[in-house]
């Protein structure tokens, strides 16, 4: 087996692609080449979540803000004086967040941040790993036409599963293209060689297993799943929405959408009974009153959920086995005794995902993209009354993001759950108006 990263040395000034599927070592090559780079930076899913831990580490402060959350360090003390000079810096829009903690930053927010954070360096080469997931389409223009700006003055390696059709820049920015599969260099030319070299290898994919059936007895079909009337969210001096009133019955699949920051991920935590000022709100969650003496528990029995937040939190050491099935008890790790029929079931949905993976096998040895496919069937394993999606495919190749979609499909074809789809792409958008065809709220 070649080993890729050796292959790899550091480019020429220029805009250069790193991609192949999901699993092939895209995100190790890209961990390698930085290492063996004197002055390179590497942003990515991973880089983030360690930033995110040492800023936990970091904490040892009681001081909580107005939303009963520490707000650590802030974007100002991220970024600092050349960080607010940098042209990014009103390009994505930051000015509004200068103040704000930074773990309490959405995840494209986060995402801005500790880009421009890594540019500030000054380094001899910059590696992206995925930069796209969690923009909005106005973050993700500006940070196209930074990177083409930035390769023709530095190098510049943007790691990703991409295709030669949906490129979030035009090719002719592109000094070259490398393709890794199953941790071998399989390619290496210009943008016109991919493209003749590339084939496009499609397959028939399984059906998701969601004639399994519910985990728990279905709701009344004449409740509402969520009502919440003139919801309000406020951090400090900032109002991130309010007004907002949101009613979702059983089967009412909802699309969800609006620029970083305007409040997505905020209210999926309302729904799902993670945000602190769900008490504040006039909120009902599967027919009772939030804060009416109901436990965290009676809430998430009824949903099953995966983001941005939960991959970032899901920390514990464990297997892929320990990953689905804890989507069976609302929790993240196993900490009691599983049944054989949970195992069943926690290997059909396995097997659906086709990872080429034993159930056995370690998770955080897993890449990003295989991790996130074991959250999403973790979110419907148990096929909850409602299912929310917040970005769910990030990361992903073109082919397993079909897969996901197929699994938004199923749901909403049989009736079993409700789906609530937070998404970017303007591909995703397209899939749900002719698919699925449900109701859309958009924030901001």
């Amino acid at each position: 087996m070649t080993d890729p990263s050796s292959a790899l040395a550091c480019p020429a000034i220029g805009l250069h692609l790193l991609t192949g599927p999901n699993g092939a070592g895209k995100s190790w090559a890209a961990r390698a080449l930085a290492a063996r780079v004197p002055g390179a930076e590497l942003l990515s899913a991973e880089s983030q979540q360690a930033f995110y831990e040492a800023e936990l580490a970091n904490d040892d402060s009681d001081f909580q803000g107005e939303d009963g959350q520490a707000c650590g360090t802030t974007v100002q003390q991220v970024l600092g004086d050349a960080g607010r000079q940098h042209p990014l810096f009103a390009a994505f829009g930051l000015a509004a967040l200068w103040e704000r903690g930074y773990r309490l930053l959405s995840t494209g927010e986060a995402r801005k941040v500790l880009l421009l954070r890594a540019l500030l360096q000054t380094p001899s080469l910059v590696i992206l790993d995925d930069p796209f997931d969690g923009l909005d389409v106005s973050a993700c223009g500006e940070l196209s036409r930074a990177l083409v700006d930035i390769g023709q003055h530095l190098a510049v390696m943007v790691v990703g599963g991409f295709q030669p059709e949906q490129l979030p820049f035009a090719h002719q920015a592109i000094a070259s293209v490398v393709v890794i599969e199953r941790r071998e260099l399989a390619f290496r030319g210009t943008f016109e060689a991919w493209c003749r070299h590339r084939v496009a290898a499609t397959r028939a994919r399984l059906a998701p297993p969601v004639d399994l059936g519910s985990y728990y007895e279905p709701l009344p079909a004449d409740q509402p799943l969520i009502q919440l009337v003139r919801g309000r969210v406020q951090y400090g001096e900032q109002v991130v929405f309010e007004d907002l009133d949101v009613t979702v019955m059983p089967g009412q699949h909802t699309l969800i959408e609006g620029p970083n920051g305007s409040g997505k991920s905020t209210l999926i935590e309302m729904f799902t009974g993670d945000h602190p000022q769900a008490y504040s709100n006039n909120l009902h969650l599967f027919g009772r009153r939030r804060g009416s003496g109901e436990t965290v528990w009676d809430i998430k029995q009824n949903v099953g959920i995966v983001s941005a937040r939960l991959h970032r939190d899901y920390r514990v050491e464990g297997s892929v086995e320990d990953v689905l099935v804890s989507g069976l008890f609302d929790s993240i790790g196993v900490y009691r005794q599983r049944e054989p029929s949970e195992r069943a079931r926690a290997l059909a949905w396995l097997d659906w995902l086709e990872l080429g993976v034993l159930p056995s096998a370690s998770f955080r040895a897993l890449s990003f993209g295989q991790q996130r496919l074991l959250l999403i069937a973790r979110a419907a394993i148990k096929v909850p009354p409602l299912v929310v999606m917040d970005e769910p495919t990030a990361g992903l190749d073109a082919d397993n993001r079909a897969r996901a979609l197929d699994l938004v499909a199923s749901l909403c074809t049989q009736k079993k759950s409700t789906v609530l789809f937070v998404t970017h792409r303007a591909d995703e958008r397209a899939f749900w108006q002719r698919h699925i065809g449900g109701a859309r709220l958009t924030l901001g």
